[in-house]
């Protein structure tokens, strides 16, 4: 018998007796060990209709309200795609999401974050969000997250203002990230034929084209405040974080259960609810996506309706509210002809 030395799991050398026989059964059980074959499932590999685990998007939300939760339901049937966490200021809406999203995987792993910057900050894992905030929240969420590196996918508008819009073009530029916004009319069949048409001069040339207004929504804005409330538990509802951007106002809770809508410093109005879709399905249809009217004529109603606007092309876009079999709609009138065009028809 003699002594032999080894290493131990923590890697210190130890020293025990040891039989020639001892020593052959060691080796021979080593080399079998080596020599099983590994069980993977076929999900890590991404067979049997699995997408690997490399091939797949890790995603999450950010302020996943009722038209966000529409969106998502679109999103979990993807088989690449795997939504890991939510990150809302109110704790009833974050606790909605992770239930759909851990129903959907018959599990409890969906994370929930209050703090977009923590949320931001811990989760280098995730390869995109969903920005479903209301409209104050959409272009800073969008540079913050991009500025983590996450690819984006958010509701429209795009921003409140100019400079936010560009700042979201320049931020997508500068990190090198995949930007999306809401504006999926611009690829629906009904809408890409009216365009086509228009593009191939089947309407002749156009001289005037119609933009639908949301019906629900005044174009003039409010500047008050509503009544202060106690605030809740920061748990319970974020103020700080559900203001985002926007300048300081007393806790409400209208505020939180969608009245923010009409006020100047939330929301963009009837004319950014659809103008994010007409106008820019207008603006398209005519080559004037990068640009803007240089000709507006007052009217006198809340909603502006009938506004008239011009394009430095000679094009006029007047905003209409009636007269439409759909949502959305648009009409593109030429000297050969017209073609109007909404959601479900054309």
């Amino acid at each position: 018998m003699q002594s032999r030395s080894y290493l131990d799991p923590a890697g210190n050398r130890s020293h025990y007796p040891q039989t020639r026989r001892q020593f052959l059964q060691r080796t021979v059980l080593a080399a079998a060990a080596v020599s099983l074959p590994s069980f993977v499932p076929a999900s890590a590999l991404g067979r049997n209709g699995f997408v690997a685990p490399s091939e797949r998007i890790v995603l999450g939300g950010i302020g996943v309200g009722g038209r966000g939760t529409g969106v998502l339901n679109w999103m979990l049937p993807e088989k690449d795609v795997q939504f890991v966490a939510i990150c809302d200021a109110k704790k009833t809406q974050r606790e909605a999401i992770k239930r759909t999203v851990d129903n959907k995987y018959g599990n409890q792993d969906c994370k929930m974050y209050r703090d977009i910057r923590e949320f931001l900050a811990v989760r280098p894992d995730i390869d995109a969000v969903l920005i479903a905030t209301g409209d104050r929240w959409h272009a800073t969420a969008s540079v913050m997250a991009m500025r983590a590196g996450k690819d984006v996918y958010s509701e429209k508008p795009s921003s409140m203002t100019i400079a936010e819009g560009r700042a979201v073009v320049d931020a997508a530029r500068r990190y090198g990230r995949i930007y999306q916004t809401g504006t999926q009319r611009l690829s629906e069949d009904n809408f890409t034929f009216a365009n086509e048409l228009r593009r191939t001069g089947r309407l002749g040339k156009i001289h005037t084209v119609r933009a639908h207004i949301a019906p629900w929504d005044a174009a003039e804005m409010r500047y008050d405040w509503l009544p202060s409330e106690p605030e809740p538990p920061k748990d319970e509802v974020d103020w700080d974080q559900w203001l985002g951007p926007c300048p300081w106002r007393p806790y409400n809770s209208a505020y939180t259960r969608g009245g923010w809508r009409g006020f100047y410093d939330f929301h963009t109005s009837c004319i950014g609810e659809w103008g994010a879709h007409t106008f820019a399905q207008c603006q398209f249809a005519i080559g004037a996506s990068n640009t803007s009217a240089i000709e507006y004529k007052y009217v006198n109603n809340t909603k502006g309706d009938g506004m008239e606007t011009r394009f430095a092309n000679g094009i006029k876009m007047i905003l209409q509210l009636e007269g439409w079999h759909g949502s959305c709609g648009v009409k593109y009138e030429g000297t050969d002809g017209w073609v109007s065009v909404a959601d479900g028809y054309s």
